[in-house]
């Protein structure tokens, strides 16, 4: 019988491949690779996947981060192709001990992020591991500290929203059922395991089902808030949910391949979680309903 590896050793040898999917908004890619320039831990790796960007993004990194490697797309792969084809690049040259870090290019990180990212993944090597989010506009404030789903209900609960991180200490772990694309670690073993994300059934908003997957292969699932990132707030909202809807809005709420909203996402998540067919029809129904409220309760006929 062969040795089992030591994980824990394992994981603190490894190197950290970051991969980031863009399309546009060059500013707030150039914001987080100049965080990513000034970590205390230097053992990475940068994967700049652009997705046809017209905005010169490309070029920027050239100039100003030639270390960091650039897949070019010709805007069909959305954040789940890109995100794909950045772990893909990662995985020719990966190692057994490796992680790869999924994070979207409008959050900024402290100098410390990735060595404390690192640590978390020492001490939990069979474990993905995603970072608390705050506003960058108030980096005391959290903004997604993870999410409980009732896998029945499709009821979710945001933890700890609103608080003041600084009432948690660095040592503090939230348990969650689902990972998202704001900073998860995720160990290369998961993908040899399980695969890679569901380009087929997620064009866009792909990243919370590999996680669910994942867990039911044996790994767990954590947001750590010793791992902070800081979120644009105002930036990001709206890329799938908005405060007001005309009906103007209905097609893009349930059919925009951007949505998360998207009937075909919504039905293939259902499916794709479900441990038997009575919860997938729960989950489902449940989903559609909460999905249709959120919209005629924001709908402005005028």
């Amino acid at each position: 019988m062969g040795c089992r590896p030591n994980l824990t050793e394992a994981a603190g040898q490894g190197k950290i491949y970051i991969v980031v999917a863009v399309f546009n908004r060059r500013t707030l890619t150039e914001r987080l690779l100049h965080c990513m320039n000034g970590q205390s831990f230097r053992r990475f790796e940068i994967i700049v996947v652009d997705d046809g960007s017209t905005d010169c993004t490309a070029e920027l990194i050239a100039d100003q981060f030639p270390e960091v490697q650039v897949v070019r797309g010709d805007g069909t792969l959305w954040w789940t192709g890109a995100t794909n084809v950045g772990i893909r690049h990662a995985m020719d040259r990966a190692g057994a001990d490796d992680a790869i870090l999924v994070i979207n290019n409008d959050l900024e990180v402290s100098p410390d992020y990735l060595e404390n990212l690192h640590r978390q993944w020492t001490s939990m090597p069979d474990t993905l591991i995603g970072s608390v989010a705050v506003d960058i506009e108030n980096p005391d404030s959290i903004v997604d500290g993870g999410t409980i789903v009732n896998w029945w209900t499709a009821k979710e609960r945001k933890l700890n929203v609103g608080q003041a991180l600084s009432q948690f200490g660095t040592a503090y772990s939230a348990p969650v059922s689902w990972l998202t694309g704001r900073g998860t670690l995720i160990p290369i073993t998961v993908f040899r395991r399980i695969g890679l994300y569901n380009a087929k059934h997620y064009q866009q908003c792909g990243d919370p089902e590999l996680p669910v997957r994942a867990e039911a292969a044996g790994f767990r699932l954590v947001v750590s808030y010793a791992c902070v990132v800081k979120t644009h707030t105002k930036t990001s909202y709206g890329v799938n949910v908005k405060e007001r809807y005309t009906l103007r809005d209905l097609e893009s709420y349930f059919f925009g391949v951007g949505a998360y909203t998207k009937l075909k996402i919504r039905w293939f998540f259902a499916y794709d979680t479900a441990k038997n067919p009575v919860r997938f029809v729960s989950f489902l129904l449940f989903d559609l309903a909460r999905i249709t409220g959120h919209f005629l309760l924001r709908l402005q006929l005028r």
